[in-house]
C-alpha cells in the first residue's frame, strides 16, 4: 500500500484525523480500551489487506531516525527477544548492507524496535508478526468510530498474521531534501553513485522479494549455458522446460559437468543434483513447480544424486559474499558444480535434471 494514510498524506500529518494508525491494530493494548483499535480506514484497509493475502515478508517506511528494526515492540516484551531473533536479526543486517551509505548519512542501526526506536502499544509491526500465534496479545476491536468496525474482523485464524514485518526508520528529517532522496545512477549498487534515501530503501525492498522464497537455478552444463526460461506470461508446464532448457549430449560421452546458483536466503547448508530418465519420473511432477517433500519421496526410487562438489556455502547476501565464487557462467551468487554420470544412459534417452538445496537451518534456533 503505497500510501495508507491517504487523508494523513494530503494534509501533510502523522494523524488520520485526530487519530495516529501507526498505533490503531489490536496488539498488546488492554482489553478495556477494545474500542481505541481499529478506528482509521488506515488501519482498517490494513488489516482486510492481511486478512486476504498471507504474506511472509513486509517492511514498513517511516522516518524521524534511521533504523532497519525487528520484533520485539511491544511493553509486554520490552526485555524479550522474538522467538525469531535470529533469522530477523540475519535479514536487518542484509537490509542495512545493501542499503549502504552516502554523504553525511550512514549506515542504518539495526536492532529490535525496543532497543532502538521505542516501544508501543497497538503496533502494526508487531501485530502482523504475532496476531495469529500470540492470542493473549490480541483483542477483538470495537470503535465507534465510521459507523463501528465488526468484531470478527480482528479475529485471526493461526496461519493470516504470522509476517516478518519489519520498521524501517528511513531518514532523520521526515522531508529529507532531493539532493538526499538518490538517483536511478547504478540504483542495484550498493553504495553506488545514485545512493540516496530512496535508492537505498528500493534496494531494500527489492531484497526483501528476493528473500520471500529459497530457490535453485541451473546455469550450464558441458560449457552450454542454459538461460533462464521463466518468462512472464509463458506457458511452463507440461513439461515444457524439455524444449526450453535442454541441451544434446555428445554420444559417447560418459559424465556431464553441471554447474547451478542458490538465492533467496543467506546461508546454503546443502545443495545437490538429482537426475534420472523423464520417462521414469511420475507425470504428477513437470519441471515448471519447486519439488515438494511429497515430490522427493516420489523420485527418490527413480533418480541418482550427486553432492555439490563445495557442499554448503553462501548466498550473495551473507555478510561474507557469495561462496563458492565465480564459475563458468554468469551469475550474481555462488556457483555450485557437480559432475552427473551419464555412463548408463542409451542414446535417446531424456534426462531430467534437478538442482536442490537447503538454506539457513539456523533459523529454527530460538532464543
Amino acid at each position: 500500500m503505497p500510501t495508507a494514510n491517504a487523508l494523513g498524506y494530503y494534509r501533510n500529518k502523522r494523524e488520520e484525523g485526530a487519530i495516529d494508525p501507526n498505533r490503531d491494530f489490536p496488539f498488546d493494548i488492554e482489553p478495556e480500551n477494545s474500542d481505541k483499535c481499529m478506528q482509521t480506514i488506515a488501519g482498517r484497509s490494513i488489516n482486510e489487506v492481511f486478512r486476504e493475502h498471507m504474506f511472509q515478508l513486509s517492511i514498513t517506511f517511516h522516518a524521524g531516525m534511521e533504523a532497519v528494526t525487528y520484533e520485539w515492540g511491544a511493553p509486554t516484551y520490552l526485555n524479550y527477544m522474538s522467538p525469531d531473533d535470529e533469522a530477523q536479526a540475519q535479514i536487518a543486517q542484509g537490509y542495512k548492507r545493501y542499503a549502504g551509505k552516502f554523504a553525511g548519512t550512514p549506515d542504518y542501526k539495526v536492532g529490535t524496535m525496543n532497543d532502538v526506536v521505542y516501544y508501543v502499544r497497538g503496533g502494526m509491526e508487531d501485530w502482523a508478526y504475532g496476531g495469529s500465534w500470540d492470542p493473549d496479545r490480541v483483542v477483538q476491536c470495537t470503535p465507534n468510530t465510521f459507523g463501528g468496525y465488526p468484531p470478527e474482523k480482528t479475529t485471526y485464524n493461526e496461519s493470516t498474521l504470522r509476517v516478518f514485518n519489519m520498521l524501517v526508520e528511513a531518514s532523520n528529517s521526515k522531508t529529507p531534501p532531493k539532493t538526499k532522496t538518490g538517483t536511478t545512477e547504478d540504483l542495484l549498487t550498493t553504495n553506488g553513485a545514485g545512493n540516496g534515501h530512496i535508492a537505498r530503501n528500493l534496494r531494500i525492498a527489492l531484497m526483501a522479494i528476493e528473500l520471500v522464497q529459497p530457490y535453485v537455478a541451473i546455469l550450464g552444463a558441458g560449457g552450454v549455458v542454459l538461460e533462464d526460461d521463466i518468462v512472464p506470461g509463458k506457458d511452463r508446464t507440461k513439461r515444457s522446460c524439455r524444449q526450453s532448457k535442454a541441451l544434446l549430449i555428445p554420444r559417447g560421452k560418459k559424465d556431464l559437468e553441471v554447474e547451478w546458483t542458490v538465492g533467496g536466503g543467506f546461508t546454503v547448508d546443502e545443495t545437490r543434483l538429482l537426475y534420472g530418465r523423464w520417462d521414469d519420473i511420475p507425470t504428477s511432477i513437470d519441471g515448471s513447480t519447486q519439488l515438494t517433500d511429497e515430490d522427493l519421496a516420489k523420485i527418490a526410487s527413480k533418480t541418482k544424486s550427486v553432492d555439490a562438489a563445495s557442499g554448503g556455502g553462501r548466498t550473495q547476501w551473507h555478510s561474507d559474499g557469495a561462496h563458492p565464487g565465480t564459475g563458468t557462467y554468469p551469475t550474481l551468487g555462488p556457483t555450485f558444480r557437480a559432475t552427473i554420470d551419464t555412463s548408463s544412459y542409451s542414446v535417446g534417452d531424456e534426462i531430467a535434471v534437478y538442482a536442490v538445496a537447503r538454506l539457513d537451518s539456523s533459523w529454527t534456533h530460538q532464543p
